[in-house]
């Protein structure tokens, strides 16, 4: 699940992929919903490239929900700018089963069964940022998880869920 906003302040530091030389938690946040746009894309070109067939992968765009995510964001900014965030906000917001409804459609619905790899928000496919679409972007995170994870990205991808599966057990 990732938020629409979130990726227009924020660019994917490969050098720096856990932030430990510039953490920042709006950018931490930024970054992870960025990062599962890019690896959603890069699974289910995986998944094509193998040949595996009935793994549909999707990212998606809940909307605003009012979640306590945000309840310490007074400390970084002044109040009377939280404040108005907060008024102006919460003309967007979505109740949680309104913010539910695109994950259940990407569930359920039997119209989007063959596809894969889009981001979807409201119930439909959009357009990610124009970052989300950077053409290496995907490949590069899927190199830099594959690293940190210990496996082999040249390897073939079904070695590579088997190892995950074995991992696992």
């Amino acid at each position: 699940v990732t938020h629409k906003f979130s990726i227009v302040v924020t660019d994917i530091d490969f050098d720096d992929i856990n932030l430990e030389r510039s953490y920042g938690p709006n950018r931490s946040y930024a970054q992870s919903k960025l990062a599962n746009i890019l690896f959603t894309k890069e699974l289910a070109r995986k998944l094509k490239e193998a040949d595996i067939h009935g793994i549909n992968t999707y990212s998606l765009h809940p909307g605003m929900i009012p979640t306590r995510l945000f309840r310490y964001w007074y400390r970084a900014l002044f109040s009377g700018f939280t404040f108005c965030c907060n008024m102006f906000t919460h003309l967007f917001y979505k109740n949680a089963e309104q913010g539910a409804q695109t994950t259940i459609y990407c569930s359920v619905d039997e119209k989007i069964a063959n596809e894969t790899g889009l981001y979807y928000s409201n119930c439909g496919v959009t357009t990610p940022y124009r970052k989300a679409n950077k053409h290496q972007y995907p490949k590069k995170l899927w190199n830099v998880s594959c690293r940190l994870l210990h496996l082999d990205p040249e390897k073939d991808f079904t070695t590579i869920l088997e190892t995950v599966s074995r991992q696992m057990d």
